[in-house]
């Protein structure tokens, strides 16, 4: 690749850019098998996308390297990276004067696995590989309820609130306000077929 590309792992600048790089697009659409043995394809969303190279950690420092790091700190980085199982920011700053590949890559990713090469071809230079794959944060929504006997059952803003209103003596009214009568004799009701009766004790 370009020398003009960046790539970052993290807040990592790579030493010296990356050859190439591969990325996969995962596919998770459905195929069926009709009655009459026709096949239907049930299309799905496109699963995450993984990015997989290698790159040269150089041990000296010399015109292709654009920031020299010590081979150490890289695989410190790369260590810390999978043993706190983090996400983190995939970069890749492309060269505005490519027309064809001007977009930038920014993807939060995890680090799946990578290989250490060292190959006597190579001097004292270690090759890296890498995978990546894109991560998507879990979208949860926390509902909390809260109870006050004198103020009445309340709920966040997005829910519809709930009020125990006025205390009265039927069944209804006192499950609201959590009487323990009124609770067990429902109780009862809805599980043991016993009759509730307003007068009991």
């Amino acid at each position: 690749m370009n020398k003009g590309y960046d790539f970052y792992i993290d807040d990592l600048l790579l030493p010296i850019t990356p050859k190439k790089i591969n990325t996969k697009i995962k596919n998770k659409n459905k195929v069926v098998t009709l009655l009459n043995g026709e096949e239907l394809n049930l299309l799905k969303k496109p699963g995450l996308t993984e990015f997989s190279f290698e790159f040269r950690v150089p041990t000296d420092d010399f015109p292709a390297v654009k920031q020299f790091i010590s081979p150490q700190i890289i695989l410190n980085k790369l260590e810390k990276l999978k043993t706190e199982k983090k996400a983190f920011q995939f970069i890749i700053i492309r060269s505005s004067y490519q027309e064809n590949l001007n977009n930038s890559i920014n993807k939060s990713v995890t680090l799946e696995d990578y290989e250490i090469l060292e190959d006597a071809d190579n001097g004292a230079d270690l090759i890296i590989s890498v995978n990546l794959k894109q991560y998507l944060p879990i979208k949860t929504k926390v509902i909390n309820i809260n109870a006050d006997k004198s103020k009445g059952m309340t709920a966040n803003k997005g829910n519809v609130p709930m009020k125990a209103g006025k205390l009265k003596d039927n069944l209804a009214s006192q499950v609201v306000h959590g009487i323990k009568k009124g609770v067990n004799a429902f109780l009862d009701v809805a599980f043991g077929g016993k009759k509730w009766k307003t007068d009991s004790k």
